[in-house]
């Protein structure tokens, strides 16, 4: 779950992971940030690789824990 001030939000899947990284994201972003969009958008390319989905969720939650947003 990531939250701001307000909102919690639950990311379901890849395509809402992809779409809070590149528009909703609520901080400046940073390496991991960027390292996530990468990873997200491999694993939307490659949708049956459970290898690139693992590596797009740990990294998703490496770059929430970043801006501080990561609800376990």
């Amino acid at each position: 779950m990531l939250r701001n001030s307000v909102t919690v939000i639950h990311v379901n899947n890849n395509l809402q992971a992809a779409d809070i990284l590149l528009y909703k994201w609520p901080t400046k972003g940073g390496a991991k940030q960027r390292a996530a969009r990468e990873a997200v958008m491999e694993a939307i390319e490659h949708a049956n690789d459970r290898m690139a989905l693992a590596k797009a969720q740990k990294a998703f939650a490496e770059a929430a824990k970043e801006a501080d947003i990561l609800i376990e």
